[in-house]
C-alpha cells in the first residue's frame, strides 16, 4: 500500500472520530455573506445515503463537481486544501459508495453492485440535485483517476449536465497497464532497485488475475516504491497536512457521525479495490467514446507511469470535441490533486474562460 493511502486512510479514521460531536443541520442561506454556500448532508442516491458537500465564496461562479479517486479515498474531508479553489468555483465534492462519510454511514448494510454503471448512475443524480440544489444548469466535471472513469461517463451520456470534462490521472485503458508496468520495470532498474526488479518480474506484465499481482504493479508506479520527485514530495507534504488536521468545530464538510463499531479504514479499501480492480485493469476509454458534446481536458502529472502520459495525450489528441486541450503539471506523479494549485491555474487558464465565456 503507498503511503498516500495509507495516511488518507489513517485521516478517515481520525475525521471520524473527531465528527462524533453533534453539528447542528447547516442553512447555507444563514451565511454573512448571501453570495457564498457552506453546506454538507446526507441526500438519498438511489436508495443510499450518500454524503456531499457544496462549498464556494461567490454562488456566481461555476459549479464544479471533484469525482474522488480510489476506488475509496474520499477528498471531502480535506476541504482546506482546495480552498483557493472555492474563491474561483462552487466546489462540489461527494463520497462515492464505500468511501469516506457515506461508508461509514452504510457500514454493515448492502453497498449496493460495484460497477462503473452504478457510479456512473449515482454520480448523475448527484449531479442533477446539485443542478437543482443551486439552480445551476450545468457543472464541470473533474474526475481523479478512478473518478475519470466515472467522469468521461457522465460527459458521454449527459452532455446537458456538463459544461466542460476535466480529467487528471486519467486511464485511458488498453496497453496503458502494461506500458506502466514496462516504465516501472525501466524505473526499477535504473535506480538498481532488485527488490523492485524481483517482484515486477515474477508478476509479469499485465492483465493480472490476482490482486496481489495487481497490486504490485500499482505499488513500483507510485511512490514510495518509485521514488517521487522534489515537487511531489513537497506537494505531497502539503496535501497530508490537511489529512493528519483535525477539522475545525463545526466545520460543515464534516460528517456528523461517530466511528462505527467494527468499521476498519484499511480493510474497507483495501476490500473494495480487491472488488473492483478487474474493472479498472479493464477499462477502455476509447470504449467510452472519443466523440463528445463538451469540451474535453485532460491535466496530467509529467512523472506519471501508473496511467502513463503518452497515452492520455495521444487518447486526447483521438476526441472530436468544441474545445479540447492538454497539459502536463512538472514534477507530478499519478497523485496530480496534491498540486492543487497547479491543478487550479490550469482550470482557470483553460476550462474557466470556456464554460464562463469571459
Amino acid at each position: 500500500m503507498n503511503r498516500f493511502i495509507s495516511r488518507a486512510l489513517a485521516a478517515l479514521t481520525l475525521v471520524s472520530l473527531v465528527s462524533g460531536v453533534s453539528i447542528a443541520a447547516p442553512n447555507p442561506m444563514e451565511e454573512s455573506d448571501a453570495r457564498s454556500i457552506d453546506e454538507g448532508s446526507f441526500i438519498d442516491v438511489n436508495g443510499t445515503q450518500q454524503w456531499i458537500t457544496i462549498r464556494g465564496e461567490d454562488l456566481n461562479n461555476p459549479v464544479l463537481l471533484i469525482l474522488h479517486g480510489g476506488p475509496g479515498i474520499a477528498l471531502s474531508g480535506i476541504a482546506p486544501h482546495f480552498a483557493e479553489w472555492e474563491r474561483h468555483y462552487t466546489l462540489v465534492q461527494w463520497d462515492q459508495p464505500r468511501s469516506g462519510a457515506t461508508a461509514l454511514k452504510n457500514f454493515n448494510q448492502p453497498s449496493g453492485p460495484l460497477t462503473v454503471k452504478r457510479f456512473t448512475d449515482d454520480a448523475i443524480t448527484v449531479a442533477e440535485h446539485v443542478r437543482k440544489r443551486l439552480n445551476k444548469p450545468k457543472m464541470v466535471v473533474l474526475g481523479n483517476s478512478w473518478g475519470s472513469l466515472i467522469g468521461l461517463h457522465i460527459a458521454k451520456q449527459r452532455p446537458d449536465l456538463v459544461s466542460a470534462y476535466v480529467g487528471t490521472s486519467q486511464p485511458v485503458g488498453g496497453d496503458s497497464g502494461k506500458v506502466g508496468y514496462d516504465l516501472a520495470l525501466a524505473a526499477a532498474r535504473a535506480r538498481n532497485d532488485a527488490k523492485a526488479v524481483a517482484a515486477l518480474e515474477q508478476v509479469g506484465p499485465p492483465p493480472h488475475t490476482r490482486f496481489d499481482q495487481f497490486m504490485v504493479r500499482q505499488q513500483y508506479s507510485n511512490p514510495p516504491g518509485l521514488p517521487a520527485s522534489k515537487e511531489e514530495e513537497a506537494a505531497g507534504a502539503a496535501m497530508f497536512k490537511w489529512f493528519m488536521t483535525p477539522p475545525p468545530a463545526g466545520a460543515r464538510y464534516v460528517a456528523p457521525l461517530a466511528m462505527p463499531a467494527g468499521f476498519n479504514p484499511e480493510t474497507n479499501f483495501i476490500s473494495t479495490v480487491q472488488e473492483m480492480f478487474k474493472i479498472y485493469q479493464d477499462f477502455d476509454a476509447r470504449q467510452v467514446g472519443v466523440s463528445f458534446e463538451v469540451p474535453v481536458f485532460i491535466f496530467q502529472g509529467q512523472m506519471d507511469i501508473n496511467t502513463p502520459v503518452s497515452l492520455a495525450r495521444e487518447y486526447l489528441n483521438d476526441i472530436k470535441a468544441p474545445t479540447k486541450a492538454f497539459a502536463t503539471i512538472p514534477g507530478a506523479g499519478h497523485n496530480t490533486l496534491a498540486f492543487a494549485p497547479e491543478v487550479l491555474a490550469l482550470l482557470n487558464t483553460h476550462v474557466r474562460p470556456v464554460v464562463t465565456g469571459k
